[in-house]
Order: structure tokens, then sequence, then C-alpha cells
């Protein structure tokens, strides 16, 4: 049925067309692809195989981000059993462990270094960034009951402490002249490097998935064509060589791409 509904909507799109309008665009895309050799182009058989909707677009998309997510929840670090509410707390307060409590600063006291570092905001980069992130953090508690699994905002504040973690030991073990650095350091930091990579790409694909989510679900955005044809090929000498392959349109009907047939 849904293949009968889009050669439909292919048909009524087109029907003021022949297929000589199209194949001698196909024509003209196979000489520039040649860069400009005449290759003696004929067309063969030309066909309609398929429309791309929104909607269609839209569950590639879902259905790219889910398989995406799977490397990065791999990581044992942002599983659920793991980077769990409680987890998320002890990170959050970490800082405050490693300081004195009260926190005293030119004389003044404060209950612990958090009320310091709020206080004194801007009094450096990495002061600004911990707010930031505690803030980010009490946000995501807040909604914690609403999170999904493999929340970016979550992972992303929880690879910041982690990384704080990581530079504070690294500190710790220069200041004690310990030249060699943990293996364990160095693979947590590659994975920290590697989550934000795919953290990048997801937000990438949830950002397209968002746009087609507010379209119109039934809104053309591409057809696809089979053609087969005759070229000479100059690399053969000239000799008659047939070809089969896709070639997409956008919904003003232009070749935008073309792919190979198998």
């Amino acid at each position: 049925m849904k293949n009968i509904l889009f050669l439909l909507v292919i048909v009524t799109t087109i029907s003021c067309s022949s297929n000589g309008e199209f194949t001698e665009k196909i024509k003209q895309k196979v000489k520039t692809d040649a860069l400009g050799i005449e290759m003696n182009y004929k067309s063969i058989s030309f066909q309609w195989i398929d429309t791309l909707t929104v909607n269609k677009q839209l569950n590639k998309g879902l259905a790219a981000y889910k398989e995406s997510l799977i490397p990065l929840l791999n990581y044992s670090y942002f599983s659920d059993e793991v980077l769990n509410k409680e987890k998320l707390i002890e990170l959050r307060n970490w800082e405050n462990e490693q300081r004195d409590t009260p926190f005293v600063f030119s004389g003044k006291k404060y209950k612990n270094y958090e009320e310091f570092a709020f206080a004194n905001r801007n009094l450096s980069s990495f002061i600004s960034d911990l707010c930031n992130q505690i803030e980010k953090t009490d946000e995501i508690l807040n909604e914690w009951d609403n999170l999904e699994e493999g929340n970016l905002d979550l992972i992303k504040n929880a690879i910041w402490y982690y990384e704080r973690q990581d530079k504070y030991y690294g500190d710790i073990a220069t200041a004690s002249f310990e030249a060699v650095i943990p293996v364990r350091d160095i693979i947590e930091r590659t994975i920290w490097e590697s989550a934000i990579t795919l953290i990048g790409e997801l937000e990438k694909l949830q950002a397209e998935n968002d746009i087609l989510s507010k379209m119109d679900a039934n809104e053309v955005m591409e057809y696809k064509a089979l053609n087969n044809y005759k070229i000479n090929n100059p690399i053969l000498n000239g000799a008659e060589v047939e070809v089969s392959k896709y070639f997409i349109f956008d919904k003003e009907l232009n070749i935008i791409r073309t792919e190979t047939f198998e």
C-alpha cells in the first residue's frame, strides 16, 4: 500500500513532464561527472523507484540516533547502573571534599568551597566553570525522574567532573615529581575525548531530527529514480558499456546526487 501511495505522489508531481526531460538532466549530469567529456549517453530505461518524505527521513534519523547512542552507553561510566542519581550528587560535591571546611579565603570564612566559589564566581575561569556545572547539575537533578536513557546533558556534565578529577590528581602527581602518567589516566582521557566526539555527532543528529519533527510529515524531500543507460567509456578506448545507477532528485526535480546500483 505504501509503495502505491508514493508512486501516486510521484505521478501526480511529474504528470506534466516526460521521462525525456529527466533523462536529459541525467545526460548532462553524466557529462559533468566525466569533466565535460562527451560520453554519448543513451537511455535504455528510466523508472521512479522511491520518494523520501519528511516522515521517512525523520524515522531514519531517529534510528540513526538510537544506533549512534549505543557505543556511548557502552562506556560503563555513562551506563544507568554507574551514572545514577547518587553518583551525580557525589560528582557535584566532590570539589568540596577536597577542600577545607569551612573554607577560608583572604581572611573571610565560607561554609565550604562551593559557597566561596559562588561568592567569587568571576575570580577565575575555573571557578566560573565550576559554578556553571554545579548549576547544570542541579537542573538535571531537579528533572531526574524525566530523564531518558543516554541524556546528553547528563553525560556532558559528568564528563566535566571526570576531567576535573583527572586534572586534580594529575597536578598532585606532578607536584610529587611522579614523571610517569598512570595508564588508567591515559585510558580515561581517551574515553572522555571519544565520548565528546560521539556527543557532538549525536547533537547534530538530534538537531536535524528536531527540525524534521516540526515540518509537515508528508512533505516530499527527494525522489529516487533508476536509470539504465549506455555510454562510450573513454577509459576503455571508447568501448560501449551499460550502466545502471540511481539518480536522486530534490523536490524541484533537480539532480542532487547519485547512488550506486547493486
